[in-house]
C-alpha cells in the first residue's frame, strides 16, 4: 500500500465520522471493512481483483445447485456448458484465493461470460477486462474475462436506453460498472459515492484507467459552492455518502444502486432512497438491483422487496434480471412534477 493511497483511505476514514448515523456503515460493513482493510494490508491494493471483488460482486463460493448455475446451464447450448466445466481447473491455481473459491470461480466466470457473449456480443466484444488489480487469470479464446465485466454489461443493457448526463451510482464497491459505462458513453459525468476502502479502491481504479479525463478526487466540503467549478467540470467525481447531502436537487439523470441496500437497516434504506428522490431530476431515472429476501447479518433483521419504499417512482419495468435470479431489478422513474 502506498502513503498516497493511506493517506487518502485515512482522510476518508476520518471523514466518515462526520456522517449522520444513518449513513454510517451498518454492522454488517464494519465487519466487511475489518477484513478488507486486512487484505489489502497483507495483499496489497494491486490485487484487489482477487481479494477485495469477492465481498463485491464476484461469485466465488458457489455450488453445482446454485440458482446462477441453473439458470446459465438452462439457458446456454450443451457444448458451452461442457466447456466451462473442462475449464474449471485452467488454471488450477489462483494467487490470493483458496482452491475450492478458485475451481467455483473458473467454472462459473466461463458460464457468465458464455452468456453475456451469446446475448450480447457487440459490448462483449467491444470490452476487454483491464489488468489493474491483478484479475484472475482467466482466459477464453486468449483473452482475459470476468464475471464483473460481463454482469456489468448485462446491468448496463437493462439501463442503456436512459445513460445520459450525470450518472451517479451508490455502492459502486471498485468500479465494475462504472468502467463499462464510462468506456462506452464517454461524455458521461459517472459520481462514484460508497464508503472506504471501496472508494479509495475505485478512486485508484478509474483514475488509473481514465487519466485524461477530468477527476474530481475525493475531499472533504461542507459547502457545494466552494468545489462546483471543478465539480461540474469533472468526467469522475468521489464522495462519501454523506457528501450527497452537499449536492444540489436534480442533479442527477440517472442514479444505480446495485446489490448495496438490502445490506441496511430499514432506516438507512429509507434514508438513502429519500436523497436519491431528491437528487434526480423529474423524469430522470433509478435503476435498483437487490436480492428478492435478505438476511442482514449481525443486525437480524430480514429485508424483503416489498419493503422498499418506492411509491413516488413511476414503475418502467420491474423483472427477475439475467442469471441472478434470487434478485430483482427495476428501472423508476421520477415524475415531471
Amino acid at each position: 500500500m502506498t502513503d498516497s493511497f493511506r493517506a487518502t483511505l485515512h482522510s476518508m476514514v476520518e471523514e466518515m465520522k462526520a456522517a449522520p448515523e444513518a449513513m454510517q456503515p451498518s454492522k454488517f460493513w464494519q465487519d466487511l471493512n475489518r477484513r478488507h482493510a486486512e487484505r489489502i494490508a497483507s495483499a496489497g491494493i494491486a490485487n484487489f481483483k482477487r481479494t477485495l471483488a469477492k465481498d463485491y460482486f464476484t461469485w466465488m463460493r458457489v455450488l453445482p445447485w446454485d440458482p446462477q448455475i441453473r439458470f446459465l446451464v438452462g439457458h446456454l447450448p450443451l457444448g458451452a456448458s461442457i466447456r466451462a466445466a473442462l475449464g474449471v481447473i485452467s488454471p488450477f491455481k489462483h494467487r490470493h484465493i483458496p482452491l475450492p473459491e478458485g475451481f467455483a470461480l473458473n467454472f462459473l466466470t466461463r458460464l457468465v461470460w458464455q452468456y453475456a457473449r451469446q446475448e450480447f456480443p457487440k459490448e462483449i466484444a467491444a470490452l476487454s477486462e483491464p489488468s489493474v488489480g491483478n484479475p484472475p487469470a482467466i482466459r477464453i479464446g486468449g483473452g482475459l474475462v470476468s464475471q464483473d465485466l460481463a454482469n456489468s454489461i448485462l446491468e448496463y443493457k437493462s439501463i442503456e436506453s436512459v445513460v445520459t448526463g450525470t450518472v451517479c451510482e451508490l455502492g459502486g464497491g471498485y468500479g465494475r460498472t462504472a468502467f463499462v459505462i464510462a468506456s462506452l458513453h464517454p461524455t458521461v459525468r459517472y459520481i462514484m459515492v460508497d464508503i472506504p476502502p471501496a472508494l479509495g479502491v475505485a478512486q485508484e481504479y478509474l483514475c488509473q484507467l481514465f487519466p485524461d479525463r477530468k477527476h474530481f478526487r475525493f475531499r472533504p466540503f461542507d459547502n457545494f459552492e466552494t468545489v462546483q467549478e471543478e465539480f461540474e467540470a469533472s468526467a469522475l467525481a468521489f464522495l462519501l455518502p454523506h457528501q450527497l447531502a452537499l449536492l444540489p436537487d436534480s442533479t442527477v439523470d440517472l442514479f444505480i444502486n446495485i446489490s448495496s441496500l438490502h445490506e441496511m437497516r430499514l432506516d438507512q434504506i429509507e434514508c438513502y432512497l429519500s436523497e436519491i428522490y431528491r437528487l434526480v431530476r423529474p423524469e430522470g431515472h433509478f435503476y435498483l438491483k437487490a436480492w428478492k429476501v435478505s438476511k442482514i447479518p449481525f443486525e437480524g433483521i430480514v429485508i424483503r422487496e416489498s419493503d422498499y419504499p418506492l411509491e413516488r417512482w413511476e414503475r418502467v419495468y420491474r423483472r427477475p434480471p439475467k442469471i441472478q435470479s434470487s434478485f430483482f431489478e427495476t428501472l423508476l422513474r421520477k415524475p415531471k412534477t
